[in-house]
């Protein structure tokens, strides 16, 4: 499975400077070729390194092989589709190759503008790295720079399993497991409170300063969800693996969820794909199966006896069965449905037996 390690460059004041005219001087490139590319409408790779090699590698203060990789990136740019010249910005992120980069026990020997710098890094999954392969991007985000680098790692074979664990997403509890294991939404929701009230006040207030802090605001609130998710993921993954059980979650997909006005903007506001990315890909490495059932009554019905009724819900937080009495907190309840629907073939039920597997390459999966 192809993930991404973000790696981050201890750089001092000199080198952050060779760094950034690297990626001033790159883009530039990149914006030439662009331009030759777009007046000759050559958008091939190999067609357009011979327009271009020799004139960029004269022009500017890059090596021969940034230039393929300048060239590249081009290329790569108009695969989307060839209606507009595409323009690159100043610090845009640049790749590299292991021609121009290498890694070393606790430094990176990265090619610059002013020649190799060797610069030490912070990774917290530095058990990675015996798979690194392909290339990294370099990036410069929040006056920091950061290796986006490709690992590819071995997954684990697939293991056989008759029993599932069911996962209710909601939004008192952001999962439930079947087995009745709560991870709670009560902090997410102090801090999304806090993070709404004072946005509300920057924004009323609207001067550059407060423009400045929301921005920095936005960041942080992405921070901590993706934080959360990551740590929620991490223990239902584990509790799986410790029971020898798979994971079976709702597909939601095109699936319209109705929730209550006063609801949405807590609903509206968690990364639950997010979240269910990070359990996919975290059980595909340890050899854990994920299906997905169908959604549809699965907060209606009763675990207990099967009944399903449109108003089964006491309140909020519980449920009651209208035919045999069983009560049990509505969201264990949802979670015992869907643990059900993937052991046992249910006509409502979609019983798949297709492994679910994460994209790689995306900004869900990185590390």
């Amino acid at each position: 499975m192809k993930l991404t390690l973000q790696i981050k460059l201890l750089s001092t004041k000199e080198q952050a400077i060779s760094l950034l005219n690297t990626l001033k001087e790159s883009n530039s490139a990149c914006n030439e070729i662009s331009k030759t590319a777009w007046e000759n409408k050559t958008f091939n790779q190999y067609q357009l390194h011979h327009k271009t090699y020799h004139l960029i590698k004269n022009a500017y203060n890059l090596s021969a092989q940034m230039v393929i990789r300048c060239i590249s990136k081009v290329a790569n740019s108009y695969k989307l589709d060839k209606k507009v010249q595409r323009i690159f910005k100043p610090l845009g992120a640049i790749t590299y190759d292991t021609r121009i980069l290498s890694y070393k026990r606790d430094s990176v020997s990265i090619w610059s503008v002013d020649g190799r710098l060797k610069i030490p890094f912070i990774c917290h999954n530095q058990k990675y790295f015996p798979y690194i392969q392909g290339e990294a991007d370099l990036i410069y985000k929040r006056k920091k720079f950061y290796l986006f680098q490709t690992v590819e790692v071995p997954e684990e074979d697939v293991k056989d399993v008759e029993e599932f664990i069911g996962i209710d997403f909601g939004i008192i509890n952001l999962a439930t497991t079947s087995d009745g294991k709560n991870f709670s939404g009560k902090q997410v929701d102090n801090a999304r409170e806090k993070t709404t009230k004072f946005k509300k006040i920057l924004q009323r207030k609207g001067t550059k300063s407060a423009k400045r802090h929301l921005k920095k605001l936005s960041g942080r609130e992405r921070r901590f969800k993706k934080n959360t998710n990551h740590t929620i993921s991490k223990q239902i993954v584990q509790i799986a693996k410790d029971t020898q059980r798979g994971i079976a979650i709702e597909d939601l997909k095109g699936f319209r969820v109705s929730v209550r006005k006063e609801q949405r903007e807590q609903f509206g506001k968690w990364s639950f794909g997010e979240l269910r990315g990070f359990i996919e890909y975290k059980a595909v490495l340890r050899g854990i199966p994920v299906i997905t059932v169908n959604p549809k009554n699965t907060s209606r019905m009763c675990s207990q006896c099967g009944y399903i009724s449109k108003s089964n819900r006491k309140s909020q937080s519980n449920f009651s069965c209208l035919k045999c009495g069983f009560t049990l907190n509505a969201d264990l309840n949802a979670a015992k449905n869907i643990a059900l629907r993937a052991t046992v073939n249910l006509p409502i039920a979609v019983h798949a037996d297709i492994i679910t597997t994460p994209t790689p390459g995306t900004a869900s999966y990185l590390l």
